[in-house]
């Protein structure tokens, strides 16, 4: 899953969106991803985001990073506490 974060990159149209069609520009964004039951957020990752849907596009070598991140597990400079619910059990 990733997560648009309020901060960004310089704002610079890069692309077309291959979902809607609209223009994309270069953010920072809050990647986060269930790797063997451990939940991995990892924060200012440049994307590209689509400035009228919000798909979010990360470039391949970025991926690369990202995947390493998450099967090398580096030692993490800080760490969150996140709530857990059970759909049925709250809706």
């Amino acid at each position: 899953m990733v997560e648009l974060q309020k901060t960004k990159a310089t704002p610079k149209e890069t692309m077309t969106c291959a979902v809607c069609g609209g223009r994309t520009e270069d953010r920072l964004i809050k990647y986060m991803q269930d790797y063997k039951g451990r939940e991995v957020i990892i924060e200012n990752v440049p994307a590209e985001v689509c400035t009228q849907c919000g798909e979010r596009f990360i470039r391949g070598d970025v991926a690369e990073k990202i995947q390493q991140i998450v099967w090398n597990r580096p030692a993490t400079p800080r760490s969150k506490k996140v709530p857990v619910y059970e759909f049925a059990d709250v809706a």
